[in-house]
């Protein structure tokens, strides 16, 4: 398996996965889901900040990172503990078939490396469906919460709620 920054022609395997995991189309939520489909043109536009995993060249995974917070979703979030400092992961995902093989980690463990003096945010739902593969993926690897976002209507879900978690 290999590690690596996305390239230009990757943004159609990075929208596939997208797709794939996005909450209307994986009837199986027990093992997570995406609450956005990434527009094929945003990836192409933002390629610099999607890392990706290969594995005979096709990908099978993907981190879409930012050095920005997101200000918006931060209004809405009760904050318990520091968040300075950190890269904001937007979304991670690995196909079905290649989930439980340490993929994940290993792409949050590139992230870290390409900004070692950073921690690393994410937010996980908790309600209306809680993600609870992706709670347990997360603290099983480190990550804390560090805040609590609410908001009576998100992304098309009513009363949703997440948890923001921290990497140091």
């Amino acid at each position: 398996m290999i590690i690596e920054k996305a390239k230009k022609e990757d943004y159609i395997s990075i929208y596939n996965i997208s797709k794939e995991l996005n909450v209307k189309y994986n009837s199986n939520k027990e093992n997570g889901v995406l609450l956005r489909i990434i527009p094929k043109d945003f990836i192409k536009d933002n390629i610099e900040n999607f890392i990706v995993a290969r594995i005979d060249e096709d990908i099978v995974g993907f981190l879409w990172s930012s050095t920005e917070y997101p200000i918006d979703m931060l209004a809405y979030t009760k904050i318990i503990d520091d968040i300075d400092n950190c890269i904001y992961c937007e979304q991670i995902a690995v196909k079905k078939e290649f989930q439980g093989q340490n993929i994940g980690k290993k792409l949050y463990g590139f992230l870290k490396n390409n900004f070692k003096e950073k921690g690393i945010i994410v937010y996980v739902n908790t309600a209306p469906d809680k993600n609870k593969a992706s709670l347990a993926f997360h603290t099983s690897i480190g990550f804390n919460v560090v805040g609590e976002f609410y908001r009576e209507d998100f992304c098309g879900f009513k009363e949703y709620k997440a948890n923001l978690l921290k990497l140091k």
